[in-house]
């Protein structure tokens, strides 16, 4: 249909999800440190290196969890892989007969299932009951250490906006004007992951700006009670 948009790969706008709440959490973290310490009257000094250990820790956090999640899901999905390529080996009539129900249960009559799981299965019988049961590919693989990467360089490029503009920011309206275009940004990445997700841009903006409004307001409020205005940055 003219103006409809092509279907895109699932696991690509998922990553496209995962890559832009990675950002989020740069900017609200990176924020929090800059505005937190700048409302402590902390010097400019002091503010760019909390938000430099604010974006190294968090990043490091970060791409630590992802690490450790995308290697937890390889190791289940080769799991998985393996148990059904034994299943075929040991019993492939059996296997076979599976692969039919599940087409039939799909709607299709029970010739038509037998013969699509026929051909499915003499192409690659692996492959086609992974599909069917798991809906997995046998030869898609996520290396954790590359996910763990994206989610660092992401981390880190949110971070940079709060950081470079609580730096050049006048000390008078560093607060604000960080907050203001963090927000801003926040708003930007809620509507591209909406249109990633097919979700209403509404409702993610109000989810994510929320979150990190009120993320920024704790560390405001933190920061009001403490006096850094004498901290200085020793090299």
């Amino acid at each position: 249909m003219d103006g409809a948009e092509p279907d895109e790969d699932p696991g690509r706008e998922q990553a496209r999800r995962e890559l832009l709440i990675d950002v989020n959490d740069g900017l609200i973290a990176a924020a929090g440190m800059v505005e937190g310490v700048a409302r402590a009257g902390a010097p400019t000094g002091v503010v760019l290196l909390s938000a430099i250990a604010a974006a190294a820790v968090g990043a490091a956090i970060v791409g630590g969890m992802r690490f450790a999640e995308s290697a937890g899901e390889r190791d289940a999905r080769d799991a998985i892989i393996e148990a059904e390529r034994r299943r075929i080996a040991n019993d492939p009539a059996a296997e076979l007969d599976e692969l039919t129900a599940i087409y039939a249960a799909k709607g299709l009559d029970p010739q038509t299932a037998r013969r699509v799981a026929e051909e499915l299965s003499a192409r690659d019988a692996l492959a086609a009951q992974l599909d069917a049961e798991y809906r997995l590919d046998a030869l898609s693989t996520t290396s954790p250490a590359r996910a763990a990467l994206r989610a660092c360089g992401a981390f880190v490029a949110g971070a940079m906006l709060p950081l470079l503009v609580g730096t050049v920011a006048r000390p008078a309206v560093r607060v604000s004007v960080t907050a203001a275009v963090v927000l801003l940004a926040l708003v930007a990445s809620a509507m591209l992951a909406a249109r990633s997700g097919r979700v209403s841009p509404v409702r993610a903006v109000l989810r994510t700006v929320g979150v990190g409004a009120l993320a920024m307001l704790i560390t405001i409020g933190l920061g009001g009670l403490l006096d850094l205005g004498s901290a200085e940055v020793e090299l």
